[in-house]
């Protein structure tokens, strides 16, 4: 995300939460106890020097600091590892018992690829186990 993709994004962001954008920069700067020129340059798209500060902004302000960095979510990890875990207790269901090992390698492999990519893996896997 570009600096004014990002001052874009943070002013629908701060709309959406009811904060008037008429003195929009003196009101952060009041709730945050930071420098007017600090609200002023967020409002602007430039990202904070101090990040304790900026993460302060996220939190009073309700936004993700990934999304305001990166313009993209974070999923939250509990559903990623929820995700992961599920698609090998499946997977070992398709197959004989897992060791301890093996389980935790397909919770890796679960995490670390797309769900397409990770299917047909698994599937590749399973044909593996079960023909050895």
């Amino acid at each position: 995300m570009d600096i004014a993709e990002r001052a874009d994004w943070l002013h629908e962001t701060l709309d959406a939460r009811g904060i008037p954008s008429y003195g929009r920069a003196s009101i952060i700067s009041r709730n945050m106890q930071c420098a007017k020129a600090a609200s002023t340059g967020w409002l602007k798209g430039t990202l904070p020097r101090d990040m304790r500060l900026g993460f302060r902004f996220a939190d009073q302000y309700g936004f993700d600091v990934r999304e305001w960095v990166m313009g993209t979510k974070q999923e939250a990890n509990e559903a990623n590892w929820s995700r992961a875990i599920n698609t090998a207790r499946a997977f070992e269901k398709t197959v004989a018992s897992l060791s301890d090992d093996q389980f935790m390698m397909i919770v890796k492999l679960a995490m670390a690829e797309e769900a397409d990519q990770l299917s047909e893996l698994l599937n590749q896997l399973g044909n593996i186990l079960r023909t050895g």
